[in-house]
């Protein structure tokens, strides 16, 4: 610390350019962080770290300048690299490529989504309906009409999209392979008399206050009916639903193995 005229006391700081380099680190860890292109852990580590640096050591103002000068530059060109390629393959799935190729070499735009009237998520309190919705979803299909990334980011808007509650909520789909399967035969699937219940052991799990706030959960049945080409089949279909109410709904957690 250096002493100035009128009696305060000013902390020595990094060259401007460190000082913007430092900036665009700060912001590149959180942008990575919380895209979870980077473990929250590692983020965190870069914080604190820059916190620790934040006034430079005595005698090493200039080392620590040249050095931010050459390592910074290189990790925040890295950081726009990473994030660019994750944007390109979350929203561009290489089996379904964003448009088509002209003749001329131009691209042509694909189709906007297609999202089934049963997909949609309510914007409710009552995690009831909000358990027989997401029921719905997973259980309604029609493969002429959508793609599987299209039942999937549906399926996942259920979600909070900062959690893993996302990639959960996905779970229940069928794999790639089935879904290929599905196709070739032009499947489409509805869902109906689906019913949600509490079972002993999640209401005894609510009263001894195990749970979080808002939390709750349901056994959800119901009848899917399947037409593969000509061939038409009724299934029985469960699952185990999580919600969270705090207080608009939102997915939890679900599994399709549900205790008798």
């Amino acid at each position: 610390m250096t002493n100035i005229p009128n009696g305060q006391v000013r902390m020595p700081r990094h060259h401007w350019l460190v000082r913007y380099y430092r900036a665009q680190l700060r912001f590149a860890l959180g942008v990575l962080g919380a895209l979870r292109l980077i473990p929250r852990s590692l983020a965190t580590a870069g914080y604190a770290w820059l916190r620790r640096t934040e006034v430079p050591m005595k005698g090493a103002a200039v080392k620590s300048s040249i050095r931010f000068k050459l390592v910074v530059p290189v990790l925040v060109v890295v950081g726009v690299i990473a994030l660019v390629w994750m944007l390109v393959t979350r929203w561009q799935s290489p089996d379904e490529p964003s448009g088509t190729r002209g003749i001329h070499g131009t691209t042509i735009p694909s189709e906007p989504p297609v999202e089934l009237d049963a997909w949609r998520r309510p914007t409710t309190t009552d995690p009831r309906e909000f358990a027989i919705a997401y029921a719905r979803a997973i259980w309604t299909y029609d493969t002429t009409r959508h793609t599987y990334v299209d039942w999937q980011n549906a399926v996942t808007a259920f979600a909070d999209p900062t959690s893993a509650a996302p990639q959960v909520a996905k779970s229940l789909l069928p794999q790639w392979a089935e879904w290929d399967q599905l196709q070739s035969r032009r499947a489409r699937a509805t869902a109906t008399s689906i019913t949600a219940e509490i079972t002993p052991d999640l209401a005894a799990m609510v009263n001894r206050s195990q749970a979080p706030n808002g939390w709750h959960a349901y056994v959800v049945r119901g009848k899917q009916t399947v037409i593969r080409d000509t061939d038409t089949r009724v299934l029985d279909r469960q699952a185990a639903v999580a919600v969270g109410c705090t207080p608009q709904c939102r997915f939890w957690s679900a599994t399709s193995q549900v205790a008798p």
